[in-house]
């Protein structure tokens, strides 16, 4: 999701990431040459009117910095709309400069083939024309703030990264900011911006200690839109005025975006004309309940990867039977991967394959070898080797038991996904029927996101996770990133493990240049992940934009494959 931009040869080189290699190309020119990533507004398009848009989960909180962040409705249904980024995505999902930026970055210093002696750095030059929605322009004191708020915010999300930036040199009246690194850092890019992450207004705060701020708006705006309100049943956002980016300037007058409980409740919804668009999860059937000639369905492999997720540091239940090893991976092989694929993901999207990377996607750079998990069939036998070869016996239930202990676990997932729902009500009985007892513990979304799963209030988990164009790791499987009550649960090792071997491997791959290194060291991680059985990946999850023809009109669909979610160009979109 990069396009190409001058400058970026170095950094194809440094990184090589294949999305970015591809942007380097002659064939891959920028729509708009602003590097806005999004296609400009038509002239065409009918100015004003309100749009209303649909979202099948709804942030709890707004702070980009705490564990609000770990919602993806966060980004994708506010902040990314108002909050800026140093570097975002274009429609293929490759790395480029936001319309903050004045061109692309350079970088120098150890690791970048020039000036080896002298530190690891990124110069940033932020436009001259960048500005707040105060008319106050955007410098590298608000970089000095974010960066100060990530290191200093009680239950901050990640520090990775920022933890290794020693210092940010002023120029330019602060609209060139050089960021000197303490080693060389791979993953530069996801720095206020990428991802998930933002340029934060300094003034518009009393303190770098940011963790009770942003709770329920942002009085600020750096993005095309103004946050006008933010409430549990709807979003409003309108144009911010002080924008100076012509190619990515608001169509409609207004935007509404609201919250949809569960699956039928959004496909309804779209089905009746209530919303204009929604980027839902795929269900099974979802194309024959959204066959209408009024409705366009956008299919497309996200950068995104759903798998059942092992607690090993569970708070839920302290003596859980999944901190054992044989037992995470006697699941592995109890699992029958190939029929949830056949019985729910081929109902959506029948090209769907099974995943065996820890991290990482195919289509995303060179760094899923679909190698790591090759092993792991669904083995009836297998199970019973490894549970009765390690003391477990099955009671008269049926289930095994260990020292006066079942072999039974809670299994969390969002309530009301028919998607995850429907894997959990085929894959329970298969376990059961081997002496395996997994008991539903689903939340809503909000609940499941920003609170049981960063608080570790969980024990197995379907979810998601996202595989950056740049494949560090050590955020969400680093032993430091752990979160805990002792450190305010700060970080996103949701699985709770730790080893240290795979996490000074992670730590040493953060700074390493060489491509040929670096993915020697990726696999060597991945190995480690599949060892010690942190999780059990299924596959590279399907997106889907879903719009009214009828109702919207402009370039939707565009960004169904992006990072940043269907809704990120919306700011182009008009009313029909």
């Amino acid at each position: 999701m990069r396009r190409q931009r001058r400058g970026t040869a170095l950094l194809c080189l440094l990184f090589s990431l294949l999305l970015i290699a591809a942007a380097c190309s002659s064939d891959n020119k920028s729509a708009t040459g602003t590097g806005s990533g999004s296609g400009s507004s038509s002239t065409a398009a009918k100015k004003g009117g309100t749009i209303i848009l649909g979202a099948e989960q709804w942030p709890e909180c707004l702070n980009p910095i705490t564990q609000c962040s770990d919602s993806s409705w966060m980004h994708w249904g506010v902040d990314i709309h108002v909050l800026p980024k140093l570097m975002t995505f274009d429609e293929q999902g490759n790395f480029i400069p936001s319309p903050v930026l004045d061109g692309m970055p350079t970088i120098d210093g150890k690791g970048s083939g020039k000036n080896e002696t002298a530190p690891f750095s990124v110069t940033f030059k932020i436009k001259q024309a960048a500005v707040w929605d105060d008319g106050s322009p955007i410098t590298a004191d608000d970089l000095q703030f974010t960066l100060d708020a990530k290191l200093n915010t009680v239950g901050v999300v990640s520090k990775v990264g920022y933890d290794q930036v020693d210092k940010i040199e002023s120029s330019d009246n602060g609209k060139t900011a050089k960021v000197d690194f303490k080693d060389t850092f791979a993953d530069w890019q996801d720095l206020w911006g990428g991802n998930s992450d933002y340029v934060l207004k300094k003034a518009a705060f009393t303190s770098n200690e940011t963790s009770k701020d942003l709770l329920d708006g942002i009085p600020f705006s750096g993005g095309p839109f103004k946050l006008d309100s933010f409430s549990k049943d709807q979003a409003v956002f309108v144009p911010n005025p002080k924008y100076w980016d012509d190619a990515t300037k608001p169509v409609a007058d207004k935007v509404i975006i609201k919250p949809l409980a569960d699956t039928d409740t959004e496909l309804n919804a779209i089905k009746a004309g209530e919303v204009f668009a929604a980027y839902p999860q795929p269900s099974p059937g979802i194309k024959d309940k959204l066959n209408d000639p009024s409705t366009k369905l956008d299919f497309g492999a996200s950068v995104s990867y759903e798998g059942f997720w092992m607690d090993q540091a569970s708070q839920l239940n302290k003596d859980s039977v999944i901190k054992d090893k044989t037992v995470r991976e006697a699941l592995m092989f109890a699992t029958d991967r190939q029929a949830i694929l056949d019985n729910v993901i081929h109902n959506i999207s029948p090209d769907v394959q099974l995943l065996n990377c820890a991290g990482w996607v195919p289509t995303v750079g060179k760094w899923c070898n679909q190698d790591d998990f090759s092993d792991v069939k669904f083995d009836p036998d297998k199970v019973k080797s490894l549970l009765e070869g390690d003391g477990w016996a099955k009671g008269s239930d049926g289930i095994y038991a260990k020292n006066g202990k079942r072999l039974s676990f809670k299994f969390q997932t969002v309530a009301g996904n028919a998607r995850r729902e429907a894997i959990q009500d085929l894959i329970i009985p298969k376990w059961k029927d081997l002496g395996i007892e997994a008991i539903k513990d689903n939340s809503d979304a909000d609940t499941l996101f920003q609170t049981r799963v960063p608080q570790m209030d969980t024990e197995l988990a379907l979810y998601i996770n996202s595989a950056s164009p740049d494949p560090s790791v050590t955020a969400i499987y680093a032993c430091e990133n752990i979160p805990t009550p002792e450190n305010g649960f700060a970080g996103q090792n949701n699985t709770g493990w730790c080893n240290q071997q795979a996490t000074d491997l992670m730590h040493q791959s953060d700074k390493t240049a060489d491509p040929a290194k670096r993915l020697d060291l990726i696999h060597q991680i991945g190995k480690l992940v599949r060892q010690d059985a942190v999780w059990l990946p299924l596959y590279q999850f399907p997106t889907l934009t879903a719009w009214r023809t009828d109702k919207l009109d402009g370039p939707v669909g565009t960004f169904t494959n992006s990072p940043l979610g269907g809704f990120q160009n919306m700011y182009a979109w008009s009313v029909k």
